[in-house]
């Protein structure tokens, strides 16, 4: 069973609970301060800083179009993961990860944004919270709109939402990882900014209450103790023979986003594939656990710093 490390108020997060809901799975639940330290997680997978994480056994896997794939695999939902995308809707995802994430969280009026942080963590969690995103925006290695250009983005990404709204779901009569991605910017919007839909989108009304019905699936709270239960008492699955070619593999590297968030994870590089890199790691209290990246925006590095791969 999946465990998923995360924290409420998380859009990707809530892309991937949407996924349990609609592919009627069972998973667990350990819930993440909603900035570092995270003293469940870090300890297992090291220096990475973005929510959600997922775990199975002693495999954990970072970033939502990982976790995607695994879930698409846990439950035979092959709609679910980009390697069903075709070229066209991969660029699409992109966007929908990266500018039309950033715009629905940017266009967020900020005393609307202050208000849910203090209703959430309180005035002291709320400071350190933006004191955090500062520095993670500051490092960025990406352009980030300003606020009026955010919003503008957003408005024009949900008309573009309209009109290619002919069916029930964005491309077919069923949902597909599409609109998974579309959905949590906006449920952000909604949810956490509790700013209502604009009007003269009926489309994206209707969508966004058709994939709200999906739910979260069977979830169950666990403790930090089972979390790392299941690290230790599993070894990590097989690596194919054919991801282990690449001249790095054995080596100590460290890996971390090239877009923001910029914190390295340290391990030995132990599979390299088209799509993923895996590392391996010793836990204090869980033993050998592997951490699996996407290869796209992700850079490995030996740990002398010498040139980035």
């Amino acid at each position: 069973m999946m465990i998923l490390h995360h924290y409420e108020m998380s859009p990707f997060s809530e892309k991937v609970r949407l996924m349990f809901g609609y592919a009627g799975l069972q998973w667990q639940s350990l819930l993440s301060p909603e900035m570092p330290p995270r003293p469940a997680l870090d300890p297992i997978v090291g220096g990475y800083r973005r929510i959600p994480v997922a775990q199975v056994g002693a495999d954990l896997f970072c970033d939502t179009r990982l976790i995607s794939e695994e879930v698409a695999a846990l439950a035979g939902r092959p709609e679910l993961s980009p390697l069903s995308a075709d070229s066209d809707t991969r660029a699409f995802l992109d966007d929908l990860e990266s500018r039309i994430f950033w715009a629905s969280v940017l266009s967020i009026p900020m005393g609307v944004t202050l208000r849910q942080l203090v209703r959430s963590l309180g005035w002291r969690g709320t400071l350190r919270f933006i004191k955090d995103r500062a520095g993670v925006g500051r490092h960025a290695r990406m352009d980030i709109p300003s606020p009026k250009q955010a919003a503008q983005q957003f408005r024009e990404h949900l008309e573009g939402l309209e009109q290619r709204l002919e069916g029930d779901f964005l491309y077919s009569d069923s949902p597909e990882l599409a609109d998974f991605c579309a959905y949590h910017t906006l449920w952000f919007k909604r949810e956490v900014g509790g700013l209502p839909l604009p009007g003269g989108l009926p489309a994206v009304d209707a969508w966004y209450q058709r994939m709200t019905r999906f739910g979260h699936g069977e979830r169950r709270e666990i403790s930090t103790a089972e979390a790392v239960s299941a690290a230790r008492d599993n070894a990590p699955r097989p690596i194919a023979i054919e991801d282990t070619s690449d001249p790095r593999i054995g080596s100590a590297v460290s890996i971390r986003p090239t877009d923001y968030a910029l914190d390295a994870v340290e391990g030995i590089l132990v599979a390299c594939s088209k799509r993923r890199y895996i590392v391996a790691r010793e836990a204090d209290t869980a033993g050998t656990v592997h951490v699996h990246f996407p290869r796209s925006g992700f850079a490995v590095s030996p740990l002398d710093g010498a040139r980035q791969q």
